[in-house]
Order: structure tokens, then C-alpha cells, then sequence
């Protein structure tokens, strides 16, 4: 898993690197420092040059390598496979490290460098984003769906995540992309939640294959909670961080793409019963007089529920993902102004130059 890990992110680095370095030598040089010296790696002075790259192909082709790079990165199908196992392998402060800071810099990047420096471009594969938008989501939920390992389910649910963010992204409007923004926010509280969980059910219960016992309530009754709001919140419920982000972006692809909303839209519902089914299983269904079925790997230990610092830490993240589903204008104005300014003052005029209509 590690040299999985290694070789798809350096791979992904490399394409990244490449990209930016046939930026850096489009730069427009400063005066009096020479014609190599004089350029630069400023983004913003990068995102106000106009035409940056001037050959079209050549502007084609370093978004490709930033698009390559930072979707490894985040990840998106088709370069997915190193996220799983990755998870599965790590300890459960890596996987909350990974699944809450460097997924979302794979989605911050994107947005931050190849959207905003590169806008015509990005339109001119909005098809290329549905399209890895919609078999991330779909894939990764149904793949999810066959999982027994808490881990894997978990790492297969941020690919269906991810492929979210590529979706608000696509539809161009300030609507979706601040839900993208603030699925890249809420996935960062709502993943490592779940991997606490994870890694709190395999130190209690020696196992990570929640198919092998019934009745988590009954045994560990804090456990069970966190790992019901954590779900809850992963499949959008109201109330809770991921249903704001779901719900815009589902709201902004209906207003661009109206009834091609019903395939992300179906899948979330299938998934989220399923999920549902999951839960009611391992949670509160008990098929012994006893309320519950242990797995094996106790060897006849007695069950555990939390300790109070394993609580405290699941606690705050709890607090966070409530806090933000009910109050979301905390972080949304701020996301909902910067992206209302960058659709105006940036994707208009590249969607005029490409004869898109805004």
C-alpha cells in the first residue's frame, strides 16, 4: 500500500511539475532582472496575466497535466486505486490526516490553479469533469456498497465524494462551485469522524469487518452513535454539513443541466438506503437473546464502549459537523462571495471566448 501511495503521487507530482514549470517560462518577466530571472511562480500575477499561455494546444495540454495530477490527488476514478488501500493499511491518525487535509488539497489545487489561471480551457472540458464527476460518484457508491471492511467503505464514499466536487465545479455557476467549496469543508470534519470510528471499532473489537457482529448499540453504545451521525452526515442528512453541500450542488447541475441531475441524484438515494439497511443491521439488530452478536476476534473478551478521551475527540468533530449543517452561513458567505466574483469577473468572459452563454 505505502509503495502504491508513492508511486501514484509522485507520478501525479511529475505531471503537476511539468505543468507548472511550462507556466512559469509563460510568465511575463520583471523588468530589470532579465528575461529568464524575470519570471516567476506568482499565482495571482499568473491568474491577472491575460492569455498566459498563448497557443491554445499548449494551454490544452498543461490543464490535461494539472487536471492528471491533481485528480490523482484527490483522488477521482480513474486513478482511485491507491486510496483504499492506503486507508486499510494506515493508522488511524494517517487516515484521518489523509482523508481531512490531503484530499482536499487535490481539489483545492485544481480549483485554485488550472480552473482559475486556465478558465477557458476548464470550459472546454466541463464534458471531461461530468463525466469523471459522474462515474467517481457512481462508482465509488456502489463499489461502497459491497464493502464489509469499515475502512474501505469509508475510502470508497470520498471517491464518491470527490466526484461531487467535480460535478459543482462543471456547472460554472457560483451556486455550484461554493458547494464544491464546501463539500471540500465538510468531507474534511465528516471523513476523519468516520475513520475515528474505524480505527475506535478496531481497537475494541480487534476488527475492522462490521458484517461480523449485530447490535454495536447494546455493547458500545457511545461507539455506535458517533458511527451513526458520522453516516448520517456522509449520506447528507439535514441538519448535518454534508446535506448543504449535496443539496447546492444538486441545485446548480439542475439549473445547468436540468433532468442529467437524475443520475448523481438516484445514486445518492440508492446508496444512502442501502447504507441505511447497513447500519440498522449492525447497529441496533440483535439475533440472540444476549442483544447482540460479538465477532470472534474478542476470543471471549467482554465488549468495550469508548474511553473518554476516544469520546471527547469524536465529540468535537460531532460538534462541528452539526454546527455547520445548521449554521452553515458561517463559512458560506465567505465561499458563496469569492466564487459569485470569480464566475463574474473570470468564467463569463471565457465562456463569451469559447461562445458559451452565460
Amino acid at each position: 500500500a505505502a509503495m502504491k501511495f508513492f508511486i501514484y503521487t509522485f507520478t501525479a507530482s511529475v505531471f503537476m511539475l511539468i505543468g507548472i514549470l511550462v507556466m512559469y517560462f509563460y510568465t511575463d518577466p520583471i523588468a530589470g532582472l532579465g528575461s529568464l530571472s524575470g519570471h516567476h511562480f506568482d499565482l495571482v500575477a499568473m491568474t491577472a496575466q491575460e492569455n498566459l499561455i498563448p497557443s491554445e494546444g499548449l494551454r490544452h495540454f498543461v490543464w490535461l497535466l494539472l487536471l492528471v495530477g491533481f485528480a490523482t490527488k484527490m483522488p477521482s476514478v480513474p486513478v482511485h486505486t491507491w486510496l483504499p488501500d492506503a486507508h486499510v493499511q494506515a493508522p488511524t491518525a494517517g487516515s484521518m490526516l489523509l482523508a481531512g487535509v490531503m484530499l482536499k488539497m487535490g481539489a483545492y489545487g485544481f480549483l485554485r490553479i488550472a480552473v482559475t489561471v486556465f478558465p477557458e480551457s476548464t470550459i472546454e472540458f466541463v464534458p471531461l469533469l461530468i463525466v469523471l464527476g459522474m462515474v467517481s460518484l457512481v462508482y465509488g457508491a456502489w463499489v461502497c456498497m459491497g464493502q464489509t471492511n469499515l475502512k474501505r467503505m469509508v475510502a470508497y464514499s470520498s471517491v464518491s465524494h470527490m466526484g461531487l466536487i467535480f460535478l459543482g465545479i462543471a456547472t460554472m455557476q457560483p451556486l455550484g462551485i461554493a458547494g464544491a467549496l464546501f463539500m471540500m469543508f465538510a468531507h474534511g470534519i465528516i471523513s476523519p469522524l468516520l475513520f475515528a470510528v474505524a480505527g475506535a471499532f478496531k481497537h475494541h473489537y480487534h476488527t475492522l469487518e462490521i458484517g461480523s457482529m449485530r447490535g454495536i448499540a447494546h455493547h458500545s453504545p457511545w461507539l455506535a452513535a458517533h458511527m451513526m451521525i458520522g453516516w448520517m452526515a456522509s449520506l447528507g442528512l439535514p441538519l448535518l454539513a454534508g446535506f448543504v453541500a449535496e443539496i447546492t450542488i444538486m441545485i446548480a447541475f439542475w439549473m445547468t443541466y436540468g433532468w442529467l441531475v437524475l443520475l448523481p441524484a438516484l445514486t445518492l438515494i440508492v446508496t444512502a438506503a442501502y447504507y441505511l439497511n447497513s447500519m440498522q443491521r449492525t447497529i441496533f439488530e440483535s439475533n440472540d437473546p444476549e442483544h447482540g452478536i460479538l465477532p470472534d476476534t474478542l476470543h471471549g473478551e467482554d465488549s468495550s464502549d469508548l474511553t473518554w478521551h476516544e469520546n471527547a475527540g469524536m465529540l468535537v468533530l460531532v460538534a462541528m459537523t452539526a454546527l455547520f449543517g445548521i449554521m452553515p452561513f458561517i463559512f458560506w458567505d465567505m465561499m458563496s462571495d469569492w466564487s459569485s466574483g470569480f464566475v463574474i469577473d473570470t468564467m463569463i468572459e471565457a465562456m463569451q471566448t469559447q461562445g458559451w452563454s452565460p
